[in-house]
């Protein structure tokens, strides 16, 4: 599991469909309206708090993810970014402002599946990743699950057919190094927490339809996954 500020943060959808627990420091008062709150209400709660956000730009992203997503490993001076799709270290050194040509701004939950970039999750940097440019496209917009049988696989990142009753009728998954299982996890429960209000075009992991705004499939393997893989 990556070690950074981010995922106090995103913890924050967990346990809104958990049941809450200790937090990080916060204003005084700031979290009062989600105290005595459970389930579903506890979920709407902590929407309303967090909802709206402060909104980035997509190309001031590099700039922020030496706070976010920084390795505590440097080459020839340079710090590298934690890239959760592979462990290509020659495309992981940050150049600012306009990162590397190895890697991408990866939309860990697509941006397909609400509609594209007319609003504020396209630059939300909760669920957005530098990726290895090679496994972000064999990524595609494929929702998570465990592969059955791998099209690619870098060591870190695979993407193949799912195991049964996974995928939401897609015909392939993305599935994480066990180590980032938890991550995604976390982030995936954030965005079914702040975007909890989106119509989603894709339903292979988000329903319009639930409570919690995740497909029951996809809510109990991320549950596993995020309980497997802990916050630090």
């Amino acid at each position: 599991m990556k070690l950074n500020l981010r995922f106090i943060i995103i913890t924050l959808g967990l346990v809104a469909m958990c049941g809450f627990g200790t937090m990080a420091s916060v204003p005084n008062g700031y979290y009062t309206s989600i105290y005595g709150k459970k389930g579903t209400a506890l979920k709407t709660a902590i929407h309303d708090v967090i909802r709206p956000h402060t909104k980035l730009t997509y190309a001031s992203l590099w700039n922020h993810f030496p706070s976010t997503d920084v390795y505590p490993e440097q080459i020839n001076g340079k710090w590298l970014v934690w890239d959760m799709y592979s462990d290509n270290k020659t495309n992981q050194i940050y150049y600012y402002p306009n990162g590397t040509s190895g890697l991408n701004r990866e939309h860990s939950c697509p941006k397909s599946w609400w509609g594209g970039d007319q609003n504020e999750a396209y630059t939300d940097i909760n669920h957005l990743y530098p990726s290895d440019a090679k496994a972000n496209t064999a990524k595609n917009n494929y929702p998570l699950g465990v592969v059955k049988v791998a099209s690619f696989n870098n060591g870190v990142s695979k993407v193949g057919t799912p195991q049964s009753g996974m995928g939401g009728g897609c015909q392939s998954v993305f599935e994480p190094a066990d180590e980032y299982k938890g991550d995604f996890a976390r982030t995936y429960f954030y965005m079914a927490t702040m975007y909890q209000d989106y119509t989603w075009k894709y339903t292979y992991m988000f329903s319009n339809s639930s409570d919690l705004t995740l497909s029951q499939w996809a809510y109990t393997l991320l549950l596993e996954w995020a309980r497997q893989d802990p916050v630090s």
